[in-house]
């Protein structure tokens, strides 16, 4: 309902009796009277979306909690309502990658990717949370049930929609509100009394179900940094859960991973020397759920991942597998301290990274004739990858393809595929075949690929779940004269760097000492801060404080300077 963000009006306070009423109807429709609203105060205001109209309601800190569409009485929760009450709506379990990957982009839950045994009340048309396997009371997704769930005791060859998505964390709804409110993971095994019983918990074929597919754990709460950084010890799960995104990370980002390959030679330098900065001694292969490199590996040949010769351990790698889901919507983390051939691809970063200030990593993503060329070089067609490694990818293609000029060494022969590629915007008839090495990057990537940027906060973490799509956006100040003859300051599209408005307007006004106003920009249409005087580098200043480097915000003083006499 919410795939793009919907128009919304003022809010505007609801009266007593009419809380009320919305609260007994809510109540008598989920058949649960313990609920409550949190605050004295709910707001409502209409919305009109892409392909609905409706009413949302808001808590007095102006959190979405209920909506419903126009001229239904169905009301809907929000995931931030079951946040508050996890025991609001019956939960559909399922992986936290198809949460991340598959409903996050507006996808239903289809039965196979459901985890039973399901809970007894998700009977067709009823109103469902969606919740990981490894968080099960909180609730990331809401829809409605299209299938009688309960009679399915396994999910393995069943077709069909199983859940109808309404509503999913961070979605339209989610971002016109501008919520900054995060998932309160709690990863735990103990089962409580409420939506989820002891037996969807403890039951044997539960148990089996999450061994049999560890490996497609996908943590939606933390970065695996983040996971490393903060744990001291490690379940076997957690262990799994690093060695896995090890795998995926050798299989899509790995330049130096040569096939054939022997098992003990692609274990020790690969999958461990692309693990996040975590302690060797506590992550490995001998102390996850599969103990020994040859189980683990023929796991992963049967999931469809690795192609495999040998017997007992004496296991060659001999083939991958780049087009599984999970291998084309991976996201490269940042690796541990250990040497590899990969960190020349992150001193990009660590260049223009300064102490207390963001930073940023530029990443790109091929489409049409750069998918046939990496696809020549086992490269995926699906991930994010650096300049540096497009430029390693173009080498290899040259070499592999005997490309270079043997009279010049400095030039390369273009075969069709790399013609076609540099020249896709160029009309001219008759070009070239040889152009110079260092003359091919620029237009193949700007022909070939498509341009993200992620923003990494000075600890390293990420500023964003997933790449942004374009070039990194820069701040506008603009100090100029309005009719009147006053003096303001504009300050606007500071908001992807994740600054508040109402914030940015209370600072600015203790340090420039000026009234502020809240606006819309004309030009970024985003909130546009106002403050009284001349203050561009008071504001720039303050800016850094914040973390944002200087070289991303452009200063304009539109003030005339007066001629001398």
């Amino acid at each position: 309902m919410f795939k793009k963000e919907p128009h919304i009006k003022a809010l505007s306070n609801l009266k007593n009796s009419e809380r009320k009423k919305l609260l007994q109807t809510f109540q008598k429709q989920t058949n649960n009277e313990e609920y409550s609203f949190r605050t004295s105060t709910i707001k409502q205001t209409n919305f009109n979306g892409q392909k609905s109209v409706g009413t949302v309601y808001t808590d007095e800190n102006n959190t979405p909690i209920l909506f419903k569409e126009k001229h239904k009485e169905q009301l809907f929760p929000t995931v931030y309502s079951c946040w508050e009450y996890p025991a609001l709506l019956p939960i559909v379990l399922t992986h936290g990658f198809v949460i991340e990957e598959h409903l996050f982009n507006g996808a239903n839950l289809m039965i196979s990717g459901s985890i039973p045994p399901f809970d007894p009340r998700c009977k067709i048309g009823t109103l469902c949370g969606i919740a990981s396997k490894q968080a099960p009371e909180t609730v990331l997704a809401i829809g409605i049930v299209e299938l009688d769930l309960p009679s399915f005791d396994k999910v393995i060859g069943e077709t069909g929609v199983a859940v109808k998505i309404i509503h999913y964390f961070n979605d339209g709804l989610s971002k016109v509100f501008k919520m900054k409110l995060e998932p309160p993971f709690v990863l735990s095994t103990q089962s409580k009394d409420n939506n989820i019983s002891s037996k969807q918990i403890e039951s044997s074929e539960q148990i089996k179900a999450v061994e049999k597919e560890q490996e497609d754990v996908k943590e939606a709460s933390v970065d695996v940094e983040e996971i490393a950084e903060v744990l001291d010890h490690f379940t076997v799960s957690d262990v799994d859960y690093f060695i896995t995104r090890a795998l995926y990370y050798t299989l899509t980002q790995d330049k130096g991973l040569e096939l054939p390959i022997s098992a003990s030679n692609f274990i020790s330098n690969h999958i461990m020397r692309n693990l996040p900065p975590i302690d060797h001694n506590e992550v490995n292969v001998k102390k996850t759920s599969w103990k020994k490199s040859a189980k683990f590996l023929k796991h992963f040949e049967k999931e469809g991942f690795l192609k495999l010769k040998g017997k007992g351990d004496d296991l060659t790698i001999v083939g991958k597998n780049t087009d599984k889901d999970e291998l084309k919507n991976f996201v490269p983390y940042k690796l541990g301290c250990s040497k590899s051939a990969t960190e020349s691809r992150e001193s990009t970063t660590s260049k223009e990274k300064t102490s207390g200030m963001m930073y940023s990593l530029t990443l790109y993503k091929p489409f049409n004739l750069a998918k046939d060329l990496l696809k020549e070089v086992n490269l995926a067609s699906h991930t994010y990858y650096t300049s540096q490694d497009i430029r390693s990818a173009v080498s290899q293609y040259i070499s592999v393809k005997n490309l270079a000029d043997t009279k010049d060494k400095g030039k390369v022969i273009m075969d069709d595929l790399l013609f076609d590629m540099v020249n896709k915007k160029k009309k001219v008839l008759n070009a070239s075949r040889i152009i110079a090495r260092g003359e091919i990057l620029h237009p193949l990537l700007t022909n070939n690929f498509t341009e993200f940027y992620q923003i990494f906060k000075s600890d390293d973490t990420l500023l964003f779940k997933a790449p942004m799509k374009g070039s990194l956006p820069h701040i506008k100040i603009i100090t100029e004269m309005k009719i009147g003859r006053k003096v303001i300051t504009r300050v606007s599209n500071f908001e992807v760097f994740q600054v508040d408005p109402e914030s940015l307007a209370a600072d600015l006004r203790k340090i420039c000492s000026g009234s502020t106003t809240i606006s819309e920009s004309q030009t970024f249409k985003c909130a546009e801060v106002q403050v009284q005087g001349p203050h561009g580098q008071s504001i720039i200043d303050h800016l850094n404080k914040l973390g944002i480097p200087s070289k991303w915000i452009d200063f304009e003083n539109k003030l005339k300077k007066k001629k001398r006499k």
